[in-house]
């Protein structure tokens, strides 16, 4: 049975399925280091069982016996239990098959990393893509912010993920500049106003979701006042339908009318005949 996808609790380590590595790295990284500090290690620094050792006190080929090992070697064991465990619990089938005769913390989880981000001549191709595309991303004229800034952000966790975190004075300055002219009076102000090296990127995320809140785009007051045209010309026409109506009904009731008396004097005539 696969282990739940989602942790809903602390206790729940986050679940790779293969397309979300990037994002299970992090959340992976900090669930260890919850646990400990030394967890963790186990993971960073790796773990071997330990070896005797020589006359001279030099470790040999040679393990040593387990009933032998000191408290803090029983330590080092423990975690990289815990660790080895934790990323077993946290993987798909397909995953485990990967890693299922290791025996440290460290080479399961170099394995899945070069299976997800590949080998270091691999990260430096994906981050030379990863940085011509931050670079060149622009803010569409039909999109919110909101979605921009989510699609910009994803670009700067996976160069993080990859080894090269993007500063926040350089996302900052890309953010400003990557902005359609509806925003161009704010962007001025921030200019003028704020220390691009300083300001942090939340402060400035808010700022420009504010200011876009007062904003009304073009094509919404376009279709509004398309909207109000429509309806007076429908009201207009349906006023004249109303007039034409009237001049109908008043018309027909003048030829009932004199039909009414012809028919009346018609018959008088007959009935004098008579």
């Amino acid at each position: 049975m696969e282990p739940h996808q989602e942790g809903a609790s602390i206790r729940r380590p986050p679940f790779l399925t293969g397309k979300n590595y990037s994002h299970w790295k992090v959340r992976m990284q900090y669930f260890l280091k919850m646990q400990s500090e030394k967890v963790w290690n186990a993971v960073q620094f790796g773990w071997s069982p330990p070896k005797m050792l020589d006359g001279e006190g030099r470790p040999t080929n040679v393990i040593k016996p387990k009933l032998e090992w000191d408290i803090s070697e029983n330590e080092a064991s423990e975690n990289n239990t815990r660790a080895m465990y934790s990323i077993f619990n946290a993987i798909s089938m397909d995953e485990f098959r990967r890693i299922a005769t290791c025996t440290s913390a460290k080479e399961a989880w170099d394995i899945l990393q070069v299976t997800h981000e590949g080998t270091n001549a691999v990260k430096v191709s994906k981050l030379q893509m990863l940085t011509s595309r931050f670079e060149t991303i622009m803010m569409d004229d039909h999109e919110s912010f909101g979605e921009f800034h989510s699609k910009l952000m994803d670009f700067v966790n996976s160069s993080f993920n990859l080894g090269e975190p993007i500063s926040n004075s350089k996302v900052v300055r890309k953010i400003l500049r990557s902005l359609p002219k509806r925003f161009r009076a704010k962007v001025i102000a921030i200019k003028e106003s704020k220390d691009m090296d300083s300001l942090k990127i939340d402060e400035l995320v808010g700022s420009l979701q504010t200011f876009e809140m007062t904003l009304v785009s073009p094509r919404k007051a376009k279709g509004i006042a398309l909207k109000s045209i429509k309806e007076e010309s429908l009201s207009s026409e349906s006023e004249d339908d109303e007039k034409m109506s009237e001049g109908e009904l008043t018309k027909f009731a003048k030829k009932f009318k004199k039909y009414m008396k012809f028919g009346k004097a018609k018959k008088e005539s007959n009935d004098g005949k008579k």
